[in-house]
């Protein structure tokens, strides 16, 4: 709003029509949709937004080209379906332990992957390796479990582009990061005892120990493909919205590591350096709430490389939820 009124500041003094500063005028504060009147989506429409699936990617017969190729109505939630969550309820949601899994890959699918996600310290470790194994098997859903789903429609034109589909969803087994010792033992041969405490190493100590014993160097002797994360400076922001709810901003720091036959071209013992960002909407399903991030809904989740290597990509949808209280 203050680049608003500097304009109109300008304009005045510009054409000489006297304008002077008016003290009674505030800050706009956002309209709130009314409910007589306004668009609307159904529960149904709703709930297929918040679980977008490969089938997503393709649009029914005839609807492109009778949009214009414009982004379809029943996909973007309106201010009337729009709900504002608190900043520390998406933080809880978010913290804790996370299994992967990825479905409408180009080849092999069968992956294990996991995710911490520690957020007292605003920090998260990603391992996503094809070994065989599955580290997180005896791993049972949350109640109510909540689902990170990052969908990617085929593109050209991103680093790496894609000639297919591809889903990857979390679903989150634990609550609290007590498992995280066992589970990292367990699926890098890492004894976070030597790191410190087994109870209290921390995710960038973990991460720290992993390049220590050379993990993404080693791991290619056995693994068809690999990949890992460290996430750092994790912020959850809310962001006013010009009518309606405001909307959540996410967003962190991102260091990776990778090798054997990922689409992403690596350099060996060379780390790519990235962003990691996306606004959500908030919005009421037949699950609970959940959080969107898509064209149409707040900003698209995408990541950008820094530094290291080529990594760019804008997802088509994701969605964060059912919201934990």
């Amino acid at each position: 709003m203050k680049r608003l009124s500097l304009i109109g500041v300008a304009l005045c003094c510009a054409g000489g029509f006297g304008c002077h500063p008016n003290t009674s005028i505030r800050q706009r504060q956002p309209l709130t949709a009314s409910p007589a009147g306004g668009r609307s989506l159904t529960i149904a429409q709703v709930d297929a937004i918040v679980t977008p699936s490969l089938t997503s990617c393709a649009a029914p017969a005839g609807r492109i080209a009778a949009n214009g190729g414009r982004i379809d109505a029943a996909s973007v939630i309106p201010s009337l379906n729009a709900r504002a969550f608190p900043g520390d309820r998406i933080k809880k949601t978010l913290n804790g332990i996370w299994r992967g899994s990825v479905e409408g890959d180009d080849s092999d699918v069968s992956v294990d992957y996991f995710w911490f996600i520690d957020m007292n310290k605003n920090e998260a470790l990603i391992i996503a390796q094809r070994t065989g194994k599955q580290t997180l098997a005896d791993m049972t859903p949350v109640a109510n479990a909540p689902h990170f789903r990052y969908l990617l429609c085929a593109h050209e034109g991103y680093f790496p582009s894609k000639d297919t589909p591809q889903m990857q969803e979390f679903v989150k087994v634990a609550n609290d990061l007590s498992q995280v010792p066992r589970l990292v033992e367990a699926g890098t041969g890492l004894k976070t005892a030597a790191l410190k405490s087994r109870e209290k190493a921390s995710l960038s100590e973990i991460w720290a120990g992993l390049q220590q014993m050379n993990y993404f160097r080693d791991i290619a002797a056995r693994a068809t493909a690999f990949g890992g994360a460290l996430f750092t400076g994790i912020q959850v922001t809310q962001v006013q919205n010009p009518i309606g709810p405001a909307h959540m901003s996410i967003s962190w720091n991102g260091t990776y590591y990778g090798g054997g036959s990922t689409a992403i071209r690596w350099t060996p013992d060379v780390p790519i350096k990235g962003v990691e960002y996306g606004t959500f909407v908030g919005t009421n399903a037949t699950a609970g709430d959940f959080m969107v991030a898509s064209p149409g809904n707040g900003a698209q989740w995408k990541v950008e490389a820094v530094a290291g290597g080529n990594y760019d990509l804008g997802f088509d949808s994701v969605t964060l939820g059912p919201m934990q209280q």
